[in-house]
């Protein structure tokens, strides 16, 4: 009968741990915090760990700045998500919240973000009139029925839902 081979854990190989943590970026891009937590799951000893993680930073192979501005601009690009519902995601990709807050205010203003919304708004099927004929940048919601007050409540709990900002979903729903 065929045995596995046995794959012995060696804590204390840096050798190991650095190929192991090459072997995770070349799966796909990862962040410090990543790294650092499927290495301890591993069994990697914290010393080779921040070793392997001084290493990597030292040879380009991990940064979190860039991770997180081309993490950001993809989210901003393809999911219909708020400042907090970025900033959740961001942290759970283990990012530092200094980093987050300063990537976050930095990329996402809330003009950014209404148009966010206002896309989200339209892919539910909401109608969403831009008032820019009237030269201003906001947007406000558009709705002929008496149930407007309902209709309002349903969107705004979508948006908050979404992890849209109030001064937008304000904006928005004037």
């Amino acid at each position: 009968m065929w045995k596995k081979p046995s794959t012995t854990k060696e804590p204390e190989n840096a050798e190991k741990a650095y190929e192991y943590a090459v072997f995770l970026l070349s799966l796909q891009l990862r962040t410090a915090g990543e790294i650092l937590d499927k290495m301890a799951r591993r069994g990697y000893s914290s010393v080779i760990t921040e070793a392997v993680l001084e290493q990597l930073h030292g040879q380009s192979y991990l940064d979190d700045e860039r991770y997180a501005t081309v993490f950001l601009d993809n989210l901003k690009r393809y999911k219909n998500l708020g400042y907090y519902g970025i900033k959740k995601k961001f942290l759970m990709k283990k990012l530092q919240p200094d980093l987050i807050s300063k990537i976050l205010d930095e990329g996402l203003s809330p003009d950014e973000e209404l148009k966010i919304a206002e896309r989200f708004l339209k892919k539910e099927g909401v109608e969403v009139k831009s008032s820019a004929d009237n030269n201003q940048s906001d947007v406000t919601y558009s709705t002929y029925d008496e149930a407007q007050g309902k209709q309002k409540q349903k969107i705004m709990v979508k948006l908050k839902s979404r992890g849209f900002r109030g001064e937008v979903i304000s904006r928005l729903l004037r």
